[in-house]
């Protein structure tokens, strides 16, 4: 499998004829990849989309405007945006559908997914309509890091605390500090239904993030079996504290199911695979393979790379479900900020 691999202008620029896909969401980074490429004065890309979010307008609004004075510059179409709306996936997956099959398949060789602003859940999307629709084509995945995630350090003392506290005021609060508060959906994605037999119980893969009211509302309303609840481990020295902090956050929302604990990548996309081939050949405490006595279920409510290897693992497994919990409040000022460094993952080549 391939590796995850620092990107490089060179390596873009090989690729002139090309189809790119990006988000305009309200994190810094969502320009990141359009700033390394800010020196080159010739069109690499055939075509350019923007993936426009239908909430959080005025959030997204300056990333939005950024992108559109850019990419023109460098691409010699700019298609019109495509709205998505997290509401309503199958609307989205229309809209992309209908852009795709206006492209001229023949003048392009290669697509780029930007996912640095995509959601969790749009990633999956748009990989798995890209795939269906360029199926021929290199398909590359561009990401840039954050160089700050929320919650932060100096944060998690107190935001521990809230959690465990029982006041009204302390849960306000709690939401405030968190990227997403509350639970509002639970939906199996489009594309990723998995095959399930109503006889057998549930196991969940959960990639737990830093949103415990969004794993509750998900495990309440979806009511697992049994859960193998992974733990992100950052490549980064400054970030392993998360690892723990993310452990902490959930204890109290897993204690009411059967559960086991891995502690899997954020990062490397081969590793995630290989993981979770463990897990799904793994046996519960009765013995039973995990694969043949449950309907498998898959939650990437952590990092974008752990979503790309899903998308990965499903493909193997095509009786594998993916579902998400959608929050009731997102927080924009509570995710991330700066702009660290850029990633090339080639997908499909």
């Amino acid at each position: 499998m391939n590796e995850v691999k620092e990107f490089n202008i060179s390596f873009m620029k090989e690729r002139k004829n090309s189809l790119y896909v990006c988000a305009a969401g309200f994190e810094d980074r969502v320009i990141g990849v359009l700033k390394k490429l800010k020196g080159i004065n010739e069109k690499i890309f055939e075509y350019s989309l923007i993936l426009e979010y239908s909430i959080h307008k005025e959030d997204n609004k300056k990333n939005l405007e950024d992108l559109a004075v850019r990419l023109p510059k460098i691409s010699h179409k700019l298609i019109s945006s495509v709205i998505v709306d997290i509401d309503n996936f199958y609307k989205t997956k229309y809209n992309i559908m209908e852009v795709f099959r206006k492209i001229d398949q023949s003048k392009i060789k290669s697509v780029f997914i930007d996912i640095s602003g995509m959601a969790n859940s749009l990633i999956l999307l748009i990989i798995s309509q890209v795939k269906k629709f360029f199926w021929e084509k290199e398909i590359i995945i561009l990401y840039t890091e954050a160089d700050t995630y929320y919650p932060s350090n100096e944060k998690k003392d107190e935001i521990l605390r809230l959690i465990k506290s029982e006041k009204e005021e302390d849960m306000l609060k709690l939401g405030d500090e968190l990227g997403a508060s509350g639970a509002r959906e639970v939906m199996i994605l489009p594309d990723f239904k998995g095959r399930f037999d109503p006889d057998k119980p549930i196991c969940l893969i959960f990639f737990i993030g830093y949103e415990p009211s969004r794993a509750a509302g998900l495990l309440e309303s979806y009511r697992p079996n049994l859960v193998i609840a992974c733990y992100g481990k950052s490549p980064h020295e400054k970030f392993k504290w998360r690892t723990d902090f993310s452990k902490e956050l959930h204890q109290h929302v897993l204690s009411e199911f059967e559960y086991f604990e891995r502690y899997i990548s954020t990062f490397e996309v081969s590793e995630i695979v290989k993981e979770l081939e463990e897990i799904y050949k793994s046996t519960d405490e009765h013995g039973n393979l995990l694969y043949e006595y449950y309907n498998i279920a898959l939650t990437p409510q952590c990092s974008k790379l752990q979503t790309v290897a899903s998308y990965l693992f499903c493909q193997k497994h095509p009786d594998v479900q993916i579902v998400f919990c959608f929050p009731g409040r997102f927080n924009p000022k509570r995710y991330s900020q700066g702009i660290g460094k850029t990633w090339i993952y080639s997908l499909y080549t």
